[in-house]
C-alpha cells in the first residue's frame, strides 16, 4: 500500500508546516524527551506515524545533529520492520479492559532488551473503560526509567482530564492542500502514474486533509484504472455548488435526482448529507465574512462558493441547515435511506422554507411566488367582486397601485380590533416560552430575546434589539411554529410581528450572573461562541 510504502521514517519527512515533528526532534538533540505524550488529531494525520519516529530516535544508535533516526542502525531497521520487542504498539479499540493494562503494568518494569529504551504506543487511547484509564494513571505519572508512553487519539474529549494533565499535548492538524499535493505528486513521480494536476487536486479534496485516505484514493486510481470522478466525483464540493444551485432557484426534482445517484453509487447517505451540512456551514462563514475559516478547497473552488454565497440569504442557509438537520438522524432509521434526505431538499427547493414574509425569495434574483389563495368558502363582499372583476381573465396581474391599497386595507383591519389584551397575553407569555422549549430550544433562546409590546390586530408586537433576532424569528418555519403554539395557549389565531428597540441592551455589571438567553451580548458574539452555537442550530453542529 502506498501509505505504508512511502510514510515517513524520520522527522525530515515530515510534510512541513508541524510543529509536533519540529518540536520533537529538538527534544530528541536536547535529551529532554518526555516520560508521556498525547497526540491529537484526525485519523491520518500522522500521529502514530511519528510516534513511530520518536521511538526510532529515542534507540538510534546514531542520531544526526537535527534529532533524526539513522534509518541503518539495527534498532531503526528493527523497528520499520516491526520486529522491535522495546517499542509495543497496542490498539486500544481491541485491548480496552482493565486487565489488558494491567499486564502493561507488570511487563513495564522490565528492562529493555534491544534499545536503548522501551516505548509503548497506544492508538485510539480514547477507547479505553474508565477502569483502565484508572489503571494507567500512577504509571503514567511515576513511570520505570528508560519508558515512554505515546498515546493517540481521534476524540481528545474522551479522554480524561487526569490523563492529559500527566501528558505533554501534541495537536495534529488535517493537512493542507499544498501538502496533499505535494505528497501526492511525490508518489506519482516515484510510481510513474500518468495523471492530471486537476485529477490529483480531486482527490486531495476528497480526502478531507489526510494523508492516508489520499494515497488510498491514489491508489485505487493508478492500480484499477479506473476515473477518479467514479471515486470522488459524488463526494466533492463541486457536487454541493451544483445540489445549492438547483435548491436556490426551486428545482427540488434536480436536487433529489443527485440524491438518487449518491446512493446508486453506495456512498453512505449519512456522511454524505453530514459534509453538505459542513458545505452549508462554509457558505455561513463565507457569508459571515470569515471565509478563512474555509478549508480544503482550491482558490478556484473558493472563488465559486464566494459568488454562490453572495446570491444567498443568511435566513436561507439558516433555513437549510435547520431542515437538514431535522432530517439528517433519521437517515440510519428509516425504511428508505434517501426518503429523509428526500423530505429535507423538498421542503428547502420547494419553497416552503425560501417564501419571504412578503411572499417573495430570500434568494437574489430567484423567481417570486404567488401567495396561495385562501378564499375558497369565503362570503365574497361587493368591494372584493369589484376588484376581481377588475383583475380577472385577460387583466393580467394585479397593478402595482391596487396591491398597494390592498395591503394597505390589510394593515388597517389588522389594527381596528386586538384579538387579545397586552395584559392577557402576557399572563401566559411564562407558560408560552416553557411551551416553545418541547418545538425547538433556539426558539426558545429568541423569543427570550424579545418583549412583547403590544397587540395589533391579530400580530403581536415584540421587540428585539438585534436585526439577527427579528429575521430568525420571522422566518417562515419559526412563525409556524409560534402560531401553533399560540393557538393551544391563547385559543385564538395570533402571529408575531417584530420590530427593533431604539435602545441597546443593558450590559452586565462586573459580579453580576446572566446567561445567553439574556442576550446581553451582540450577535456576532453568540453566533461564534461555543455553547451559544449549539443553541442557535439546536445541537445540531459539532464545532472542531
Amino acid at each position: 500500500m502506498f501509505y505504508t510504502k512511502y510514510r515517513p521514517q524520520k522527522f525530515s519527512d515530515v510534510c512541513r508546516p508541524n510543529d509536533a515533528a519540529d518540536a520533537l526532534s529538538k527534544q530528541v538533540v536536547s535529551g529532554k524527551t518526555s516520560h508521556a505524550y498525547l497526540f491529537v488529531g484526525p485519523r491520518g494525520t500522522g500521529k502514530t506515524t511519528l510516534a513511530r519516529i520518536l521511538a526510532k530516535a529515542m534507540n538510534c544508535a546514531d542520531v544526526t545533529a537535527k534529532g533524526d533516526p539513522c534509518c541503518k542502525c539495527s534498532s531503526c531497521v528493527a523497528i520499520k520492520e516491526g520486529s522491535f520487542v522495546d517499542m509495543i504498539e497496542i490498539d486500544a479499540a481491541s485491548n480496552r479492559g482493565i486487565d489488558d493494562i494491567r499486564e502493561i503494568k507488570d511487563k513495564i518494569k522490565l528492562a529493555p532488551t534491544m534499545g536503548k529504551n522501551k516505548v509503548y504506543i497506544i492508538d485510539e487511547v480514547h477507547m479505553l473503560t474508565n477502569e483502565a484509564f484508572n489503571a494507567l494513571l500512577k504509571t503514567l505519572e511515576e513511570p520505570p526509567k528508560k519508558t515512554t508512553f505515546i498515546l493517540c487519539t481521534t476524540e481528545l474529549h474522551k479522554v480524561p482530564d487526569t490523563i492529559k494533565s500527566r501528558c505533554q499535548v501534541y495537536r495534529f492538524k488535517r493537512a493542507t492542500m499544498p501538502q496533499l499535493l505535494e505528497k501526492l505528486k511525490e508518489i506519482t513521480k516515484s510510481e510513474k502514474i500518468k495523471i492530471s494536476e486537476k485529477d490529483l487536486e480531486k482527490i486531495a479534496l476528497a480526502s478531507m486533509g489526510g494523508f492516508r485516505d489520499a494515497e488510498t484514493l491514489l491508489q485505487q486510481v493508478s492500480d484499477g484504472e479506473i476515473s477518479v470522478d467514479s471515486l470522488v466525483g459524488m463526494g466533492s464540493k463541486e457536487i454541493y455548488i451544483e445540489l445549492t444551485d438547483y435548491l436556490m432557484s426551486g428545482n427540488p426534482g434536480s436536487a433529489i435526482r443527485i440524491v438518487s445517484k449518491v446512493y446508486e453509487e453506495g456512498l453512505d447517505l449519512y456522511v454524505w448529507t453530514g459534509e453538505y451540512l459542513r458545505y452549508l456551514r462554509e457558505l455561513l462563514f463565507i457569508k459571515s465574512g470569515v471565509k478563512e475559516e474555509v478549508s480544503g478547497a482550491t482558490s478556484e473552488l473558493l472563488v465559486e462558493m464566494e459568488k454562490q454565497a453572495s446570491r444567498l440569504s443568511l435566513s436561507w442557509i439558516l433555513n437549510s441547515m435547520n431542515s437538514i438537520l431535522e432530517e439528517h438522524k433519521n437517515i440510519k432509521t428509516s425504511f428508505i435511506p434517501q426518503l429523509p434526505v428526500e423530505i429535507a431538499l423538498a421542503k428547502i427547493g420547494g419553497g416552503e422554507e425560501l417564501l419571504s414574509e412578503g411572499g417573495g425569495m430570500g434568494v437574489m434574483g430567484a423567481p417570486e411566488y404567488p401567495k396561495p389563495n385562501f378564499s375558497v368558502g369565503k362570503k365574497v363582499t361587493k368591494d372584493e367582486k369589484e376588484e376581481d372583476e377588475d383583475g380577472g381573465e385577460g387583466a393580467g396581474d394585479a397593478s402595482e397601485e391596487a396591491e398597494r391599497k390592498k395591503s394597505k386595507k390589510s394593515d388597517v383591519e389588522d389594527k381596528k380590533v386586538a384579538l387579545i389584551t397586552l395584559e392577557a397575553l402576557e399572563e401566559k407569555w411564562k407558560e408560552f416560552i416553557k411551551r416553545s422549549r418541547e418545538l425547538n430550544h433556539s426558539l426558545t433562546a429568541l423569543l427570550k430575546s424579545g418583549t412583547p409590546v403590544s397587540v395589533e390586530g391579530k400580530f403581536v408586537i415584540l421587540e428585539v434589539f438585534y436585526p439577527f433576532h427579528k429575521e430568525r424569528l420571522e422566518s417562515p418555519q419559526n412563525r409556524k411554529l409560534v402560531e401553533k403554539l399560540m393557538s393551544e395557549i391563547y385559543e385564538t389565531q395570533l402571529s408575531i410581528k417584530c420590530i427593533l428597540s431604539k435602545e441597546k441592551p443593558k450590559k452586565l455589571k462586573s459580579g453580576e450572573s446572566g446567561n445567553l438567553t439574556d442576550l446581553n451580548i451582540a450577535p456576532a458574539q453568540v453566533v461564534f461562541n461555543k455553547d451559544s452555537v449549539i443553541e442557535a442550530f439546536d445541537g445540531g453542529l459539532p464545532l472542531i
